[in-house]
């Protein structure tokens, strides 16, 4: 890893879809910058988006009055990601109890988010957070 790089980033993030995309260039742009290439940072990318989308969208009202907080470590070989929806959407215990195995049907239009967060991790850890709301980790390692 390039010296004088951060290696990791922490923002509590207005829960409102609108700053998804913000996030996921600044991710983008971190991991560029600590040499990874082009497939390992969309992978990575994509994990982010959805992780987040979903804390915003489901764990949240989504009205930008609440927070997410998203936790990024850059690691040597991989990232850390930690994220925490404030609780105020859906029953948490959903995401926790849902089938990431299975993939979703084709003429199901939502949905896959998880499975491909699997798919695309060697970690994924779904849990109630203490404050009510769901904790995510994800690990995802580079590919060679």
């Amino acid at each position: 890893m390039p010296d004088g790089l951060p290696l990791a980033l922490q923002i509590d993030l207005p829960a409102d879809l609108v700053y998804v995309r913000p996030l996921r260039k600044m991710v983008e742009g971190l991991l560029y910058a600590q040499g990874w290439d082009e497939d390992n940072v969309d992978d990575a990318a994509l994990i982010v988006t959805e992780v987040v989308q979903n804390a915003v969208e489901h764990g949240s009202r989504g009205d930008g009055a609440e927070t997410v907080r998203v936790s990024l470590h850059v690691l040597p070989d991989g990232l850390d990601l930690d994220v925490v929806d404030p609780g105020s959407g859906r029953d948490p215990r959903v995401a926790v109890d849902r089938d990431v195995l299975a993939p979703v049907p084709m003429d199901q239009a939502r949905g896959r988010g998880l499975f491909l967060i699997h798919r695309l991790s060697v970690k994924f850890v779904r849990a109630v957070d203490g404050s009510g709301g769901l904790r995510v980790h994800v690990r995802k390692e580079i590919d060679a």
